[in-house]
């Protein structure tokens, strides 16, 4: 029991130090987290017999802020984030919703306007999503899935602008833009061009 605390007591010590030394080098570990409104986007998204609208869903994860001096960091990100869409009949028949979850890493470029206190600031980078779990609701009904309806990974482009409340609270709102076609060949082996598009709000803690 003696020797389990005391390996207990090294351990945090060594992460204090850890700490201490990746803030001292401008490097910070958070935690982010907000809502989403996602949307199916594309030139064949009308093809999908139905009115597209925005299906509400969640995104949290973690990142790492990179500081290199007052002005730029660099900010890789891992979220766990849902994304689909709703569509609805035109008749008011049904009301359909397309589930897909993914974990998202984007890498951002972030510059801040080093004023003093709040600290405006705009974002941009590329990303990839590989999909965890899909699922497909008729008027509030789950549908069995015999094929798959959404590819496996995704990838796309991440900008916004939020404002950060000195090294440790930020906030923002991004738009994540699909760049891949997402629904799996639906005839004939002919893929639509249907992406992924996500409008999101989050909080920041950075430690």
């Amino acid at each position: 029991m003696k020797k389990l605390l005391t390996s207990l007591l090294i351990a945090l010590f060594l992460c204090l130090v850890a700490g201490q030394t990746a803030a001292q080098a401008g490097i910070q570990l958070g935690i982010r987290g907000g809502g989403n409104a996602a949307k199916l986007t594309g030139a064949d998204v009308q093809d999908l017999e139905g009115t597209i609208k925005n299906k509400v869903g969640l995104v949290a994860g973690i990142f790492l802020a990179i500081n290199i001096g007052k002005i730029i960091t660099i900010q890789p990100e891992f979220l766990y984030t849902m994304k689909g869409s709703q569509i609805n009949d035109p008749l008011g028949e049904y009301t359909g919703k397309l589930y897909g979850d993914y974990l998202e890493i984007p890498l951002l470029l972030k510059i801040r306007i080093p004023t003093p206190g709040i600290q405006p600031a705009i974002f941009a980078g590329p990303s990839v999503g590989f999909k965890l779990k899909e699922k497909l609701q008729l008027n509030g009904q789950d549908v069995p899935l015999e094929e798959t309806l959404l590819e496996n990974n995704d990838y796309g482009a991440i900008f916004g602008a939020g404002l950060d409340f000195g090294r440790h609270f930020m906030i923002d709102v991004r738009y994540s833009l699909g760049l891949k076609k997402v629904l799996t060949a639906i005839e004939e082996g002919t893929q639509p061009d249907v992406k992924n598009g996500v409008w999101s709000a989050t909080v920041g803690i950075a430690f």
